[in-house]
């Protein structure tokens, strides 16, 4: 496949289009606790002190530190800026204080726990999907994932595509990315099963079709493709 050709991309969700190799599609949300106490609470807390309003989704349990998918929703104090965005934190933020997403993205992505329990979450994303198990079933076993057949790239990009839709969609979902509306290369390769480089490649493919805007690691959806989100729902 090269950067040149056509892959077929629609903006209302088909996973059933892409998955229908196995089964039919189901939400990835786990029905557990949030278990959101301890350090990453005490940060909810704080952040709540300043005004603003923590929805904690999931946490995964690392080694005893926690790393927890919320729903945060204030006033920017660096910037004055709204913003109401899903994002990780873990117990690393524990006496953080400053309430700016971005920032406690930051921090928490130099943790290794949460970098494991992002993994994780790749991994329960593939399970419940059966990503690798759809690639799986096109793979050629001779041949390495750059030469892979167009099909096994197709679904590999209607994939990607799909889980930036989603996210637009539903944030809730945690498609095992970091901050939503930031999909990085390096786990979605985890979902995927295929090398990094062969998921920049993808990246680099969807930035040429006006899907995404792509910095080398990170896939963030264009605005183009926001705007015909919000004109198709």
């Amino acid at each position: 496949m090269t950067s040149s050709e056509t892959l077929g991309h629609s903006v209302t969700i088909d996973e059933e289009e892409v998955y229908s190799l196995i089964h039919n599609v189901k939400s990835v949300r786990e029905i557990q606790p949030t278990q959101f106490t301890g350090r990453v609470a005490i940060w909810g807390e704080i952040m709540e002190q300043k005004g603003n309003r923590i929805n904690p989704k999931l946490t995964y349990m690392e080694g005893g530190h926690r790393t927890s998918w919320v729903e945060n929703e204030g006033i920017d104090e660096a910037t004055g800026e709204e913003f109401c965005i899903h994002h990780v934190v873990c117990d690393c933020s524990g006496n953080y204080d400053e309430n700016s997403p971005q920032k406690v993205v930051k921090r928490t992505a130099k943790c290794l726990s949460a970098l494991k329990a992002l993994q994780r979450r790749a991994a329960y994303v593939d399970y419940t999907y059966r990503t690798t198990e759809v690639l799986d079933a096109l793979r050629d076993p001779t041949a390495g994932d750059f030469e892979q057949s167009n099909t096994f790239h197709k679904v590999a990009v209607k994939t990607i595509a799909n889980i930036i839709e989603l996210d637009i969609r539903h944030p809730e979902e945690w498609p095992a990315n970091v901050i939503n509306g930031q999909h990085q290369a390096s786990i979605l390769a985890t979902l995927l099963q295929v090398n990094p480089e062969v998921v920049k490649w993808y990246g680099r493919f969807l930035e040429e079709k006006g899907i995404v805007v792509f910095d080398g690691e990170t896939l963030t959806p264009s605005d183009d493709l926001r705007e015909e989100l919000r004109s198709a729902a």
